[in-house]
């Protein structure tokens, strides 16, 4: 249950008979589709055109959840495949996963596998880690009042100006964090690095009020190798000491904290998928990391090797206005799982 809504998790398992079991892991909630009146396409029913599939939650993630059933549909007709397949669908990883991924790793169910793969991911690269995260609010405290009367007011916008600015070094502290899993393909530096973006504000209701609140929301990233409780600590650290050069009355809660995770590039089974990547699709795909999270830290808190793989390509407007899949990438991901399948042991 989230906010007293159902939302169940689904596990499909295919039994060869195997002496090894690989965990598919995915998920079905999505993000708000936003200014509906904004898509080209709508949202909630799919659109097929121009070899491509349009609609909310398409690439991130339903796609990839056809994709695993898809694979697993031909391996049972082949009768190929030498691994057992758990297909774990999950109804909250946008969210955190708590009741999803988390529930069933650590809930009840307990599942366990030989090893991990993360259908969430991009098919330009083979990812074996994702980035923390730390997220929270920033709350100033102003007074409200009548804005005929500014003088008699703390404006809580006014004073969340200095203060932002001073978070702004935040930004650059956290830049020079480095990692030493590879970066995807593409993007400003060579290994994962530390990022900081204040992502939300609210403030004021009425043109005619001086605001007594002002919220900032932030999130932060982390590399896999740090704790997300270390870096909580030193958000916490230089959000003091920004209070005290700016004199702003100010108050900080985070409201996620979620670890990032990397795998061991030399695993055998890490090994064996970048090579049915290869043979399956491009030998020239690299191992990377991924600048988001996703649910991997559930599979290696549990000492289960992990590697991420899927639909998600940066052009594909997840989380943002017309989401699309290209139906090749789907193809790809269907073909990789059932070669993986077919050659790991």
């Amino acid at each position: 249950m989230h906010d007293g809504i159902p939302q169940p998790n689904i596990i499909a398992t295919l039994d060869a008979g195997a002496k090894t079991t690989v965990l598919l892991c995915t998920h079905y909630d999505v993000v708000p589709a936003g200014d509906v009146e904004d898509w080209k396409y709508p949202p909630f029913e799919l659109t097929v055109k121009k070899e491509r599939m349009y609609g909310r939650g398409v690439s991130d993630n339903k796609g990839n959840i056809v994709a695993c059933v898809s694979a697993a549909k031909e391996l049972i007709k082949t009768k190929s495949s030498k691994v057992n397949l758990k297909i774990l669908v999950s109804g909250n990883e946008e969210i955190g996963g708590e009741y999803g991924i988390d529930y069933l790793m650590n809930g009840p169910p307990k599942i366990r596998g030989d090893f991990g793969l993360v259908v969430d991911s991009g098919p330009e690269y083979v990812s074996i880690g994702a980035s923390g995260v730390v997220a929270g609010t920033i709350t100033v405290h102003g007074t409200q009042g009548h804005a005929g009367y500014p003088f008699k007011f703390n404006n809580a916008i006014h004073l969340s100006v200095p203060l932002m600015q001073v978070m702004l070094d935040y930004v650059d502290m956290r830049r020079k964090v480095e990692s030493e899993f590879p970066a995807p393909p593409g993007s400003p530096h060579k290994t994962l690095w530390g990022r900081f973006s204040m992502t939300v504000y609210k403030a004021g209701s009425k043109t005619n009020t001086i605001p007594g609140k002002a919220e900032i929301s932030f999130d932060c990233r982390t590399i896999p190798e740090e704790k997300v409780e270390d870096v909580a600590k030193d958000i916490e650290a230089f959000f003091e000491r920004a209070k005290e050069e700016t004199g702003v009355e100010a108050t900080l809660t985070f409201k996620i904290k979620h670890a990032g995770w990397g795998s061991d590039q030399e695993n055998k089974f890490i090994k064996l998928f970048h090579k049915a990547v290869h043979e399956a699709v491009d030998d020239t795909i690299p191992i990377s990391a991924d600048l988001g999270g996703n649910d991997g830290h559930y599979f290696t808190t549990h000492g289960i090797p992990t590697a991420c793989f899927g639909t998600l390509r940066d052009d594909n407007n997840y989380h943002g206005i017309d989401e699309f899949m290209h139906i090749e990438d789907f193809e790809k991901v269907k073909n990789v799982l059932i070669h993986f399948a077919e050659k790991c042991e």
